[in-house]
Parts: C-alpha cells; structure tokens; sequence
C-alpha cells in the first residue's frame, strides 16, 4: 500500500509549511520540501519507476520506537537529493535536539540492478525486503551530493543491520558525492556488490 500523508498545516509568516509523513510503498514521483517537516515512519519504499525528489537545504526525520524508520530506494527507483555546501540535505533522528542518539532511526538504503558475486537477484540482511543484484553495471538509482545522515543505524537481527547508508547493487550511473555519515550505531558507509564510485565521503563517529 501507499500511504503519504499531510498531517498538519502551519503557516509562518511569508512561509506555507506543512508536515509530510512518508509510510509504506510510494508508487508515485514524490517531492520533499526544504519549509516543509518531514518523517518518516516505519520502513518506506520508493517502488520500481518512482523518483523520491528531496529539495536543497531539506531536513527528513526519522522516527524511532517500535516501527523504526528507514528510507528504502528500490530496484529500478530513484532518489534524486543534490544538496548544495550551503544547504545540505540532511537525515536525522526525530528526536528533539539534545534527546538524539546513535540508532535511533534505521538509516538510506539504495538497492541497485549491478553485478555482485552472487547468482540472481540477493536480499540485504535483515529481513526487510532490500532485494538488489542484476546484470546492469551502468545503472542509476540518482543522485545524492551534499547529504549527511545522522543518528542511524538499528540491527534488525545479530550481526544484520541497516546502516548510515546501505548499497545493494549500486550501478555506476548512479552518483555519490559529498556524503557524511554521522553518529550511526553500526557502519556508516556498507557496500554489496555493485559498480558505483563515491568521491568525498566521510565517515565520523560511527560505532562500527
């Protein structure tokens, strides 16, 4: 199912903002805001053919507690977040400032149609759906520059986790650049496979 949802209205001065609660499967081309306030709740998938657009300068919050959030790029979808060193696209905890922490929210998934070293189509560990692999070296999931994620990172299971940012089968076309994985509770970068090259990542103060 589909759920996207406006859940409450605001209006500052000058300024139409609106809080955006992403959940579920997203099955059409969506865009995340910079005045906007926007979550993710539970696991949310941009589905095959859909393009997830986040503006400059935009902040996504993940939820915590039971249902953990994680954003999901699927095979054949797409997240398109070019922040700029000015405004960067930033992933946090949507804990209050001060109340955050390492694992408090799941973490981007990207799951790609490259080559790995397996046969057919893999699942990323943890259970979650995160099925990626193929014969597509060149393919693109988008592009994400200028982006930090903060504050995630859960283990679904022992030793099977989702990270900062997780890379199934990420095709060459794909573009990452100037990324920075902070505070996460496991890994801030972990690759599976896949053909992309990243330029100007950082990793700071991961706990694996």
């Amino acid at each position: 199912k589909e759920i996207f949802v406006v859940t409450k209205e605001v209006a500052p001065v000058g300024v139409v903002s609106r809080t955006i609660t992403l959940s579920g499967k997203i099955t059409k081309d969506t865009t995340l805001f910079a005045k906007d306030v926007n979550y993710l709740s539970g696991i949310v998938y941009i589905t095959k053919g859909v393009t997830l657009t986040i503006e400059e300068g935009a902040k996504v919050q993940g939820k915590s507690g039971l249902d953990v959030a994680s954003l999901v790029i699927t095979r054949g979808a797409k997240i398109i977040a070019k922040g700029t060193a000015e405004k960067p696209i930033v992933f946090t905890s949507a804990e209050g400032v001060g109340s955050r922490a390492p694992g408090d929210w799941g973490g981007v998934v990207i799951c790609g149609r490259a080559p790995n070293n397996l046969t057919g189509i893999a699942e990323l560990e943890g259970g979650y759906k995160g099925f990626h692999g193929g014969t597509v070296a060149d393919d693109n999931s988008g592009s994400l520059k200028y982006v930090r994620i903060e504050y995630a990172g859960i283990p679904l299971n022992p030793n099977q986790e989702i990270n900062s940012l997780t890379m199934g089968s990420v095709g060459s076309g794909t573009k990452l650049e100037y990324i920075m994985a902070s505070f996460g509770l496991d890994d801030s970068f972990e690759w599976f496979g896949g053909t992309v090259n990243g330029k100007y990542l950082i990793a700071y103060k991961g706990t694996d």
